[in-house]
C-alpha cells in the first residue's frame, strides 16, 4: 500500500458526519428494489432455511481459523482506517479480518455480529485511501440495514447458484425472488458506494478505486484514464439500442451481485458533484434522532430504522 495523505492529515481535514442516518445517503433505486424484494413471495421461507443452516456461524468459524483477525495489535495501519471510517460515519466498528487471497475483493457478513473481510490481493493493489473506501463501503452496508439480505446474496454466491437451487427448499422457489435478490443486490452497491466516498470525501478516490478493480494496477495507474473508464459506462448504455444487446444484459447481470465497476465509477463521480452530498458534507443531513418511529425486533432487540423492513435484518424474524 502506498499512501496519498498521512493519518493526522487525513484524520484532521475529513467532516466527521455525527448522528447521520443511513437514509441520507440512500439511493432511491436502492429503495426502491428492496420495497420489491421484500414484497417477492417465497423470501419469509427463504430466510428462515438459510438462518437454520448456521451459515454465519459456519463462516465466522473459518475466518477466526483460517485468516487474520485486525485490532490495534495485528496490522494496525489497517485496522485504523477503519476506525476513522466508522467514527465519520458514526457507527460501532465490527470485526475486520484480513484473508490471504489473490483475488481483490471485500465484504460485509453477519445476522448476529457484524464482520467484514478484506484479502490480501485487495490490500496489494490499492493505497490507503484507496482501501478505507472499500472498507467504508462495507460499512454502509452494515449501517444501511443490508446485512441480512446481503448475507444471503453472498451464501448463494459463494455456495454457487446452481447448487443453492438444488437444496430442497430453494428449488421450490421461483425465478421470482433470484431475481429481485440480485436485482437489490446490485442497487444495494450504490448505496454502499455513497458511504465510502462521504469517508474518503474525494470523489476522484472512490473512481481509481473501482477503475483498479476493474482492471488497473499499481503498475499501471499512471497510464490509466479516468476520463476513458467513466466513458466506458455511456458506451455501454448506448448499446441499449439493440433489442439484442439488451437480452444479452440481462442475461450477463440477472445474478451478479455488483453492477459493473465502470457504471459504479459514473454514478458515484455525478452524486459527489451534487447539491446532495455537499450538503451532507456541510453538516446538513437527516440526524438518527429525527427519527420518531424507531422499531426493535422483539427476537433478538435490534434497532429498526428502515420503516419499510417487515424483517429483522439481524436475525431475519417477522417484525411486528
Amino acid at each position: 500500500m502506498t499512501t496519498t495523505l498521512s493519518p493526522e492529515k487525513r484524520h484532521s481535514t475529513r467532516t466527521k458526519l455525527k448522528g447521520i442516518h443511513p437514509a441520507a445517503f440512500e439511493h432511491p433505486i436502492d429503495r426502491a428494489a428492496l420495497e420489491v424484494l421484500r414484497k417477492t413471495p417465497g423470501l419469509p421461507f427463504l430466510l428462515k432455511k438459510l438462518a437454520s443452516l448456521g451459515f454465519e456461524r459456519q463462516v465466522r468459524i473459518y475466518f477466526t481459523a483460517d485468516t487474520l483477525r485486525l485490532s490495534p495489535k495485528q496490522c494496525p495501519e489497517i485496522y485504523n482506517l477503519l476506525v476513522e471510517a466508522a467514527e465519520i460515519l458514526d457507527m460501532p466498528e465490527p470485526e475486520l479480518y484480513l484473508w490471504q487471497n489473490p483475488f481483490p475483493n471485500a465484504f460485509a457478513i453477519g445476522m448476529d455480529r457484524h464482520t467484514i473481510v478484506v484479502t490480501s490481493g485487495l490490500v496489494e493493489l490499492l493505497d490507503e485511501d484507496e482501501l478505507q473506501a472499500v472498507i467504508a463501503h462495507e460499512l454502509g452496508h452494515i449501517k444501511s440495514g443490508h446485512s441480512l439480505y446481503r448475507t444471503i446474496a453472498i451464501y448463494l454466491a459463494i455456495a454457487g447458484l446452481h447448487v443453492a437451487r438444488n437444496l430442497p427448499f430453494v428449488n421450490l422457489l421461483s425465478d421470482m425472488i433470484l431475481y429481485a435478490l440480485y436485482d437489490w443486490s446490485r442497487k444495494s452497491e450504490l448505496t454502499a458506494d455513497r458511504a465510502g466516498l462521504l469517508v474518503v470525501q474525494d470523489p476522484a478516490v472512490s473512481v481509481r478505486t473501482l477503475l483498479k478493480l476493474a482492471g488497473g494496477g499499481n503498475s499501471t495507474i499512471g497510464e490509466a484514464s479516468t476520463a476513458e473508464f467513466l466513458r466506458q459506462a455511456d458506451d455501454y448504455e448506448d448499446m441499449d439500442a439493440s433489442p439484442l444487446n439488451v437480452l444479452y444484459k440481462f442475461e450477463l447481470t440477472r445474478f451478479q451481485t455488483h453492477p459493473f465497476p465502470a457504471l459504479r465509477a459514473r454514478e458515484i463521480n455525478q452524486w459527489g458533484a451534487s447539491k446532495e452530498y455537499q450538503e451532507i458534507i456541510s453538516g446538513n443531513y437527516r440526524m438518527e434522532s429525527e427519527n420518531n418511529t424507531l422499531r426493535f425486533c422483539t427476537s433478538c432487540g435490534s434497532r429498526i430504522e428502515n420503516l419499510a423492513f417487515r424483517f429483522c435484518p439481524d436475525c431475519g424474524d417477522a417484525l411486528k
